[in-house]
Formats: structure tokens, sequence, C-alpha cells
């Protein structure tokens, strides 16, 4: 997803409250905040109607606030357009385009009550946004040639909230014809996916209208239509100013009752339309789930989701909490995440500047990541990157590595004294009773990287079974107190990618296996095959 000098680059960001990078006061909070997590970018908003505040007359004050305080403190810059949507509403158009409801058309719900969205078919809103755009990326282009900005949010969160589409004269017309021909066409070319089975379950008819084509969901995915054109167009203009990575963000559908315009905006890029907005939008490199979910399944099941061929795994808005910090371990390794920013950030410190406490866990897995990034950056979709997460009721977990087996101990699980030493600053009950969670990568021929918190790593050696079933390799405590080491060091990766040793490890900070936590970084070992 991110591109930085041709090189892949993971993001770890904060994205600031919607109004906090209006003023610099708010913006330092916010500042910092990622400063406390260790993140590595910032994103946030530019408001069209604090850029235009008059059609034609722009300001881009907002802009060089948060390239200056992304610069004073090394950080990259994620640009979010607050334009003719946000949240499934219009709050940020200028006050021009509210006041003339002639020329901007507002949606309307089925009983012709106006909504306070725009609607997507309104063509003078479409030129007027485009026009703010390519002005927006001019300037952001003549500004960004240490290449500070590394993306471009096009709207946030798009749709219609209040309704399932916009109900008004003109829409209404478009929406009871029949089919276009580039609906067609696209339906034409699909082979799979659920808008194609609910075309050919309804019949696989061209020469419909929409309700014909889709039944139930042909609001929802007549709504996906306009607005995927419309943002799609938006992108294409902008990437002839400046062709940085674009991405859509989306108020998932995986939620609530799943109500198009109800539980979510309808003609988002959910799920259900995500075939049709890669299509008619195909100048947005990537569609984005903002993920808010506690619960394992389905913050799986949004990320296998939006992790496809088309379309790499990045998650724009999600909680700086305690189970984030699980979940987008295994979101790693599963479904090659490219970034993760965490929303309001600057709502994660307190007034007198200190992290908030429910933080810490999400701050220990941003440490990680962090420690992480070059391997992530450098091994991802390898199959060499595993994620270590404690979940309920476990006290270990098996590794198959290729050519050595491992077995994760987790602290807080193990009863052996002897085997939970670490070493003499890592030894009370803050660092073991701890829910273990991590990252491995194995770079091969015996050389592993382990970050995270609250866990141990004990290699089995695939060389023969008389040697693996010996009472040294056998017996977990005698195993781990001869493993051939070559090395066990603590580090990080400099700035040209090197590992650098902070402290090596030997005697009894080695013997009963490889751990972790998360102030001290990066831990690698070299075992002898």
């Amino acid at each position: 997803m991110f591109d930085r000098g041709g090189k892949k680059f993971f993001s770890i960001g904060g994205q600031v409250n919607n109004s906090s990078s209006q003023s610099e006061e708010c913006l330092e909070r916010a500042v910092q905040a990622i400063t406390k997590f260790e993140m590595n970018t910032i994103a946030a908003p530019i408001c069209w109607y604090q850029t235009e505040p008059e059609e034609g007359v722009f300001d881009f004050g907002q802009i060089d606030l948060v390239l200056r305080k992304a610069r004073e403190n090394g950080l990259k810059v994620v640009f979010l357009w607050f334009g003719t949507w946000k949240n499934g509403a219009s709050h940020y158009v200028p006050g021009w385009v509210k006041e003339d409801k002639k020329r901007f058309i507002w949606a309307q719900n089925a009983v012709g009550a106006p909504t306070r969205s725009l609607s997507p078919v309104g063509m003078e809103t479409k030129a007027a946004d485009k026009k703010a755009v390519e002005k927006v990326l001019s300037y952001i282009k003549s500004q960004n040639g240490d290449g500070t900005v590394i993306a471009f949010q096009v709207e946030n969160e798009p749709g219609l909230l209040g309704t399932p589409r916009d109900y008004g004269q003109e829409s209404d017309t478009v929406f009871r014809a029949h089919l276009p021909e580039d609906m067609r066409e696209f339906l034409q070319r699909l082979e799979e996916g659920e808008i194609f089975s609910l075309w050919k379950g309804a019949g696989g008819g061209v020469d419909v209208s929409w309700k014909e084509a889709f039944g139930l969901y042909a609001e929802e995915i007549f709504s996906a239509y306009c607005f995927a054109k419309y943002i799609g167009d938006i992108a294409a203009a902008g990437k002839k100013v400046y062709d940085i990575p674009m991405y859509v963000n989306v108020w998932v559908r995986e939620t609530g009752n799943r109500i198009p315009g109800i539980d979510y905006p309808s003609g988002g890029a959910t799920s259900l339309v995500l075939d049709l907005w890669k299509y008619f939008a195909a100048h947005i490199d990537c569609i984005c789930p903002d993920i808010y979910f506690s619960d394992r399944d389905t913050y799986q099941t949004v990320c296998s989701l939006y992790q496809r061929q088309d379309n790499p795994l990045y998650i724009p808005e999600s909680h700086a909490d305690d189970q984030n910090a699980l979940h987008l371990f295994e979101a790693v390794e599963r479904y090659g995440l490219t970034g993760i920013h965490c929303f309001a950030i600057d709502s994660a410190i307190d007034n007198e500047g200190n992290l908030r406490a429910e933080c810490e866990q999400f701050r220990h897995a941003v440490k990680t990541l962090s420690s992480m990034r070059p391997l992530l950056e450098k091994y991802q979709g390898s199959g060499r990157i595993y994620a270590v997460v404690q979940q309920e009721c476990m006290d270990s977990m098996f590794l198959d590595f290729g050519d050595f087996w491992g077995r994760v101990y987790f602290l807080n699980s193990i009863t052996d004294e002897a085997y939970i030493h670490l070493d003499n600053c890592h030894d009370d009950a803050a660092h073991v009773q701890v829910r273990g969670k991590g990252l491995i990568v194995y770079a091969g021929n015996g050389e592993f990287y382990l970050a995270g918190d609250g866990f141990k790593l004990v290699l089995i050696k695939k060389d023969n079974m008389e040697y693996i079933t010996s009472s040294l390799r056998g017996f977990k405590y005698l195993n781990a107190r001869n493993q051939e080491y070559k090395i066990v060091e603590e580090g990080r990766f400099d700035e040209e990618g090197e590992f650098v040793s902070n402290k090596v490890r030997c005697g009894d900070e080695s013997d009963m296996g490889l751990w972790v936590y998360h102030d001290v970084g990066l831990v690698h070992a070299v075992v002898e095959l």
C-alpha cells in the first residue's frame, strides 16, 4: 500500500480527532500522543470548508501546519480529504455549497425528507469537489519534495445515512430506468462474488431495472454504483495532478443488523459491493476497512474480506485498546496487513500529557511493530512471519518453521520457576503476568527475530529422530539448556536497515528459551543447523 522512495513502508500511525488539525494547540497534543506510542505516521484531515472558504479562493494553512509539525517530529503524513462526505454526511462542505441547494443537490429519503448528505448524482457538487482536490494535491506536491506525505484519503466513510438510496427526482429517474451500459459491462465480466450471485439469482438479465436485477439489495448496489463513479472520477483527476497512493476508508457492513443506511452508510465500499467499487473506482489504490471490533471472529472476517490480490489490507481507523493489541498480529501474519492507524489519537493522553492506562497494551503492540518494521516490509507475504497471540485458556503454542519445531510458552501460565526466569530486570510479576502477544520472523538458516510481550520460544531442530528423542532434546528443561545458539542478542534496526546489537544474552538469560518483553526491542538469535 505505502511506498517511500520505491521501498515498502509499514505505516503505524495515529489519526487526529476530526477538528484537531485546525489549531496548533490541538495538533501538538496529537503529536505528543503519537510520540508516546512511538508511531511513525500522523493522519490528519483537510477540511473542504476551511480550504476553500469562498469558491475559487483557497487557503492551505491547515496543510502547512500539519507538515510543519510532522517534520519537527520526524513523522510521515497521510492527509484525509473531508470533502463531499464524512461519515455518511456532508458536514465538512463549504458554506457556499450548503447555501445553494439548487446547484448542489441533497439526497432525500423515501418520504421526500432531505438528509444531511449531498447526493452522489449531483454533478455540480462533483465538479466543485474535483476542482478542490486538484488544487489541494497540486499544493501538496509542491511541498512534498522530501516525501513526508505518503498517501491521500479521498472522502471519509462515504455513503448515505437514514436512507438506502437518494429518492430525489434526478436519482429516482436513473434508478427506475434499465441498467446503464457500463453497469451491464461490469456484470458480464463478473464470474463470482456477492453481486454476481444476487444478479444470477434474479435471472442474470441486463436489459432490466436495478430492482429486477438485484431485488432486496438493489438500493444499496445502486448507491454504491453512484458513489464509486463519483469518487473514482475525483481520484482519477487527482492522480493526473499528483500520482500518490490514494485510498477510501469504509464504515463496514459487518455490524448491527446489516441494514444499509441504518447500520452503516449505504453506498460505501462494503463487502457486498467491493467488486463494484474496484471496477468503477479503479484509480483508488486501496479500499480500506475501519475496524473497531473487539471480537476476534468479526475482526478476522473483515480482514479476510478486504485482503485480496487486487486490494492490500490497510486499517486506517481502529482502537488503541487491549483487543486491537492482540488482533493486529494475526492480521499481519494471516492477511498481510500493510499498516494500521488508530483514530482520535489525541484522546489517548490525559490533560497532564500521560498516556491513558487503557492504551498501555496497544503501546506495547506498537513497540513490537516498530521493532519489526524492516522485517515486515521485507518478508510480508513470504510465509516467514508468525503471529503469537495467547487466546483464552491457552498456555502454549506449537509452530512449524520448516527446519525447526517451536514451542511458544506463555509466561503467565508456566509453573516451573526456573523456566520462567528472564533476567534480573524482568523477573517480577509485571513482566510475567501479561497476556502473551507478538511476532516471530524466521529468516531461514537458523536465524530468528522475536518481539512482543509475555512469551518464550524453545526450538527443536529437525535433524534426525535419534537426536530429537534423546534426553537432551526430548525433555523440555534439558532441551532449553542445551540449545546450540551461535548468538542471542537484543537490538534494533538502524535507518539503513542494519541490525544494531545493544546487548548479548548468555548463560541464564538464554538457557531457558528466547524470551521477549516490549522494552528490550528486538531479539535476534541464530541457531546452528
